[in-house]
C-alpha cells in the first residue's frame, strides 16, 4: 500500500514556500539554510560535491539518486542525507519535467557545535552516514520529519526576532528523529508475500560486495531463495534484475575510477569486471562513449558521464 502524503497545510499549487533555484550552490550562512523547489532544475546534473551537509527530501515522482559508488531509489517517503565532500547526483530519464522537493544545507561547523546537547544523536548519523545515505522513516515518522521540514520554510519566510533560535530547535527535533530512523533501519510495511525485507538484505548485500565474484545464483543460495522468485521480487522492490544492479554498481565505480585518473583496464577489474571485453561493451551501452573516450576526456579536463541507455534484462 502506497504512502500518504499529507501536504493539506502548505500546497504546491498555490506556491507557498517555493524557492527560486539556487544556482551558485553555496551556502550564504554559517547554520543553516532551507529551499523548496519546483522546477526541472534536477535534469542534467552532472556528479558535483558540496563543503556542507545536504538533506534531500523527494516530494513527487521517484529515481535513482547516486552518492558517491552508491545508486539509491528515491521516492516520496525517502530521504537522502549527503555528508559534506561526498559526490551527489540524480539520474532521471525522459522529458525534463517539474519535480518537487524540499533540500537542506547544514554547516558542518554548526552541526558540530550542536554535539554538547545532542552528542547519541549526531553520533548514530555519523556511524551510519558510513554505511547508508538513504533514510527510509515509517509513515508516521514521515510526517513528523516533513512537519518539521515545512516548520523550518516557515520560518525561513517569517524571518522575525525569534526565528533563528526556533529554526535552531526544530532543526534539533529533526535530527534526533533522522536519529531514530538510523538507529532502527526501519522500512516500510510490506504486502504481504512481497518479501521486502529479504530483498533489502540482497540488496545491501550486493552494495557492499559487489567488486567480488557475484551472481545471481550465489544470491539465491547465500539467501534460501528460489532464483527467479528472488529475480522477480528484486526487480518489483528495486525497479531492475539483480544482474542488471550488480552491473550497474560495477559501471558506476568503474566511471568513478577512470575521473579519478585510473587506467580502464584497472578500473574494470577493480570494480568486478573479469572479462575486458564485457566491460567495455556494458560501459558503451550504459554510458554511450568508451571507456577510453572518458579516460581522454577526464585528461582534457570534462569529466561528467551520464548514462544514455537503459540496462540489459
Amino acid at each position: 500500500m502506497g504512502m500518504k502524503i499529507l501536504l493539506k497545510e502548505v500546497s504546491p499549487t498555490d506556491g507557498a514556500y517555493i524557492s527560486a533555484f539556487n544556482v551558485l550552490q553555496n551556502m550564504s550562512r554559517d547554520d543553516i539554510e532551507i529551499y523548496h523547489y519546483c522546477d526541472a532544475a534536477t535534469f542534467n546534473v552532472p556528479p558535483h560535491r558540496h563543503d556542507f551537509y545536504e538533506l534531500y527530501c523527494l516530494l513527487s515522482d521517484r529515481y535513482i539518486y547516486h552518492v558517491e559508488t552508491s545508486a539509491y531509489e528515491l521516492r516520496p517517503g525517502s530521504l537522502i542525507l549527503v555528508p559534506p565532500g561526498a559526490s551527489h547526483w540524480p539520474e532521471l530519464s525522459g522529458e525534463p519535467r517539474n519535480i518537487e522537493r524540499i533540500v537542506l544545507w547544514l554547516n558542518p561547523q554548526f552541526i558540530a557545535s550542536l554535539s554538547i546537547f545532542l552528542p547519541q544523536t549526531l553520533g548514530t548519523i555519523g556511524k551510519n552516514l558510513e554505511e547508508e545515505h538513504l533514510i527510509i522513516p515509517d509513515e508516521k515518522t514521515y510526517q513528523v520529519i516533513l512537519g518539521l521540514l515545512y516548520s523550518l520554510l516557515y520560518e525561513k519566510n517569517r524571518s522575525d526576532a525569534d526565528s533563528l533560535y526556533l529554526c535552531h530547535l526544530i532543526l534539533s527535533q529533526l535530527l534526533i528523529h533522522i536519529s531514530r530512523v538510523l538507529n532502527r533501519r526501519v522500512r516500510p510495511a510490506e504486502e504481504p508475500g512481497s518479501r521486502y525485507a529479504e530483498i533489502m538484505r540482497v540488496h545491501e548485500y550486493i552494495n557492499a560486495h559487489y567488486r567480488e565474484q557475484l551472481s545471481v545464483a550465489d544470491l539465491a543460495q547465500r539467501f534460501f531463495m528460489d532464483k527467479n522468485t528472488m529475480t522477480r521480487q528484486f526487480k518489483r522492490i528495486i525497479g531492475m534484475t539483480p544482474g542488471d544492479y550488480i552491473r550497474r554498481k560495477r559501471l558506476e565505480n568503474a566511471g568513478s575510477l577512470i575521473r579519478q585518473g585510473y587506467g580502464v583496464q584497472h578500473a574494470g577489474y577493480a570494480s568486478g569486471f573479469t572479462d575486458y571485453s564485457a566491460f567495455f561493451r556494458a560501459f558503451r551501452k550504459h554510458y554511450g562513449l568508451t571507456p577510453s573516450n572518458l579516460a581522454v576526456s577526464v585528461r582534457s579536463g570534462g569529466q561528467n558521464l551520464n548514462a544514455q541507455g537503459g540496462e540489459e534484462t
